[in-house]
């Protein structure tokens, strides 16, 4: 279950910033890491099936309920560029 934020202000509130906008980085990262070791082709893949299990509610279901937090997940998520990445140095 995901920390709950209800009831959180001032430095808690600027720690969950912390802690969400390095998640993101986390998950651009592994966009990254995928596109580096296995193909442009799968880092798409993955980032598209990650962005319909998180339309359809697979992910976590509380997104639906708020229109607004979830147009924002959404498109941060649609925002990660997936990277040309040259492999060739990696299979050598």
């Amino acid at each position: 279950m995901a920390y709950q934020t209800d009831g959180v202000a001032g430095e808690e509130l600027g720690q969950i910033k912390i802690i969400l906008n390095t998640l993101y980085l986390c998950i651009g990262y592994a966009i990254y890491h995928i596109a580096a070791h296995e193909g442009t082709e799968s880092a798409e893949k993955f980032k598209s099936s990650m962005l319909s299990s998180l339309e359809n509610g697979d992910i976590d279901m509380a997104l639906l309920e708020e229109p607004k937090t979830f147009d924002l997940v959404i498109s941060k998520i649609q925002a990660l560029t997936v990277p040309v990445v040259d492999r060739g140095a990696d299979e050598s």
